[in-house]
């Protein structure tokens, strides 16, 4: 008879297999995630630097519309160069879209000025921006618009060069309805009528006109209207 064996073992549990603690998997996936976003943001920054990105379309040019001048009154918009720019007359001699160039007056790609012989007639320039405002001296309006002389002056500042120019100070001139005044303000000892040449610039063209003004309600003032 075979004697009793020792009492078999029973198989011990299977220990379960120790699970990193919860935040330990949180901060893997965060990781892992942040891999993620910069692998993308250099594939994106590589694909960038492969597709060439079209430049914006350019601005289209400066044109007024629905010009209304006085009537019998022609509108110069040719030019004939004379190779020198002359002062004080308010033309654009030398063809490039700049009045008076180098003459002491602000220039701008908005410009208006007016010029006249008789140094003794007061001749007023007024033009008023899309928002009604009118052009002072040294002091800009809302949309940019400024007044650099009012002339005749008794200091002699205008030195018998009866020249008034006003001109858009900086950026993009405000898109509306501008309208520009020339008026006789004063005859004084002059004799009538007084022939006034107005030009204004606008983007690189200059256009030009001549008036013809007297004191009495219907001649003393012209207007010009234009669009942007």
């Amino acid at each position: 008879m075979r004697s009793p064996g020792p009492p078999r073992r029973e198989p011990r549990a299977r220990r379960a297999a120790a699970r990193p603690p919860a935040h330990h998997g949180l901060r893997a996936r965060l990781a892992r995630a942040a891999i993620d976003v910069t692998r993308a943001a250099a594939l994106a920054l590589l694909l960038a630097g492969c597709i060439e990105v079209p430049p914006p379309p350019p601005r289209p040019p400066l044109q007024p519309k629905d010009i209304k001048v006085p009537e019998g009154v022609g509108l110069e918009i040719a030019c004939t160069p004379t190779g020198v720019e002359l002062c004080f007359d308010a033309r654009d001699n030398n063809c490039n879209g700049v009045i008076d160039e180098g003459c002491g007056l602000h220039t701008g790609i908005l410009q208006f000025t007016i010029a006249w012989e008789e140094p003794e007639a007061d001749v007023d320039l007024n033009v008023y921006d899309p928002a009604g405002e009118l052009a002072r001296v040294g002091e800009p309006t809302a949309s940019g618009l400024m007044k650099d002389r009012d002339c005749p002056r008794v200091s002699g500042e205008c030195q018998e060069q009866n020249v008034e120019n006003v001109f858009l100070t900086e950026g993009e001139p405000a898109r509306g309805r501008y309208r520009v005044v020339v008026r006789l303000d004063k005859l004084n000892d002059a004799t009538a009528p007084i022939r006034v040449r107005l030009s204004a610039r606008v983007g690189q063209r200059s256009y030009s006109m001549a008036l013809d003004l007297s004191p009495s309600a219907a001649t003393e003032e012209k207007s010009v209207e234009f669009t942007l």
